[in-house]
């Protein structure tokens, strides 16, 4: 019996993957609950225990999200991938009538007394979207009118209307991350020099037009003690080896900007010193091989895309705040995924890899299957 189990086990692709796959998210979403307590906690007047109980109801809400999204059909979530992509454009827009201005900028849905962030969801619809029309290209993926456009075409959408609130850094990820999935897919390098091109133009546009923008290039070259770069870079350089020791951190004490969100990964290093910086360096490292070694093995395009255009999701999110808090990039509000406590964030997060699980799963029976559909389009 056991050796039964062992045999089908190794037979079934992508199962060993997912294993530890799982183990690197747990990981993660453990490290980010207990970041949670170590920076809020010491910030906050209602204590840790309040604080670990408020995160750990975000992180019970994206134990639902991963569960919904893992046994939901994916059939059905091929069927409303646009319907569900139009509708986190148009809850991007809300901000704008609901009144949830911060800082100058309507990003925020409040209602209740809570805060929703819709670029999460919008960003994560756009996955799916593009992931569908990539797959109904079929064999015209390469060209121009059925590869490049339609999945471009909705990455623009969400850009132009990102950019009205305005979020710039969301704007240029959302395009870089349907570029990059569009590529992997096969659609020709060419048709992106005009739109590299003019992404080029609107950021320099924006850093002309708006002084908010203008400061954050500044400062990325800007690395005195007393910067945002230089106080992250201070956090990170004062952890030593084996860091100062959980709670023990100083630089979350309203130092460093954003400790709990954007530059958590600051108070890490400081509290756990480079071991604990290599060890997220490394989780988030695995989850991407692990999710190269799932793509490759996955036969149906859709499928496929879905699990591809995911993993790029958040290892681009994870590089783009480690590029932040280092010093390579100006700030761009981006969280760390799993280990920032935005809620918003975390819940879509986990329910993408429910989605990463339930692909893999889905293309194993092969119970799904759109090649007949891309044969039809073709």
């Amino acid at each position: 019996m056991g050796a039964a189990t062992k045999s089908h086990r190794a037979a079934s692709p992508g199962v060993r993957e997912l294993d530890w796959l799982m183990l690197v998210v747990m990981a993660l979403s453990c490290l980010g609950l207990v970041m949670a307590v170590s920076v809020l906690g010491s910030q906050s007047d209602e204590g840790p225990l309040v604080v670990m109980k408020r995160q750990g109801v975000k992180l019970m809400l994206g134990l639902v999200a991963f569960v919904v999204c893992a046994t939901t059909p994916m059939r059905l979530l091929r069927r409303i991938a646009m319907p569900l992509f139009f509708v986190g454009v148009v809850a991007c827009l809300l901000p704008h009538v609901t009144g949830g201005d911060t800082k100058g900028a309507s990003r925020w849905i409040r209602f209740g007394g809570q805060q929703f962030q819709p670029v999460e969801p919008a960003r994560f619809f756009l996955m799916l979207a593009v992931s569908w029309l990539l797959a109904r290209a079929g064999h015209g993926l390469a060209s121009f009118r059925r590869g490049f456009l339609p999945a471009m075409g909705c990455a623009v959408l969400l850009a132009a209307v990102l950019a009205l609130q305005p979020d710039n850094g969301n704007a240029l990820l959302v395009i870089g991350l349907a570029s990059s999935l569009a590529l992997v897919a096969g659609v020709r390098f060419i048709y992106f020099a005009p739109l590299a091109g003019l992404a080029a133009a609107l950021m320099i546009f924006f850093a002309t037009q708006h002084e908010y923008v203008r400061r954050r290039i500044e400062q990325l070259f800007d690395t005195s003690p007393d910067s945002q770069v230089g106080l992250g870079l201070v956090a990170v350089g004062s952890g030593g080896i084996f860091g100062r020791g959980l709670g023990q951190g100083w630089m979350k004490m309203n130092y460093v900007p954003e400790a709990h969100n954007d530059f958590v990964f600051a108070i890490i290093a400081e509290e756990f010193g480079f071991l604990g910086s290599l060890f997220v360096l490394c989780a988030y490292s695995a989850f991407g091989y692990l999710c190269y070694r799932l793509v490759v093995q996955v036969r149906d395009p859709f499928l496929r895309y879905v699990v591809c255009g995911y993993a790029l999701m958040i290892c681009m999110q994870a590089a783009v705040n480690l590029l932040v808090v280092s010093g390579w990039a100006p700030a761009k509000g981006i969280d760390l995924p799993f280990v920032s406590t935005g809620g918003t964030s975390l819940v879509f997060c986990l329910a993408a890899v429910g989605l990463i699980g339930n692909a893999v799963r889905s293309d194993r029976t092969g119970a799904f299957s759109t090649s007949e559909e891309a044969a039809a389009v073709s």
